[in-house]
């Protein structure tokens, strides 16, 4: 949402009659996580992974306990997958 979208429903719901329970309700609505947070979450958490796997890959390459794959290798691999 816009700055000023978000200001218009603020003014909206200042101009509602909120009991104090209804306010309360309204607040844990806002602050409850949605599907698309924890998806948002896992997303995140899956990339770190990743590149913390890469970067470990990397450092054992440059000390010779592994070897990195080529672009073809990797391009192939993503091919078998259906991605590439």
């Amino acid at each position: 949402m816009t700055t000023i979208q978000l200001n218009n429903l603020w003014t909206y719901i200042q101009g509602m009659a909120l009991k104090k329970k209804d306010r309360e309700w309204l607040a844990g609505k806002l602050l409850e996580p949605t599907a698309d947070d924890a998806k948002t979450a896992q997303q995140k958490a899956y990339v770190k992974e990743s590149l913390y796997r890469a970067l470990d890959e990397v450092e054992r390459a440059k000390r010779g306990e592994h070897k990195m794959m080529t672009e073809e290798e990797f391009l192939e691999g993503l091919k078998k997958e259906g991605i590439g």
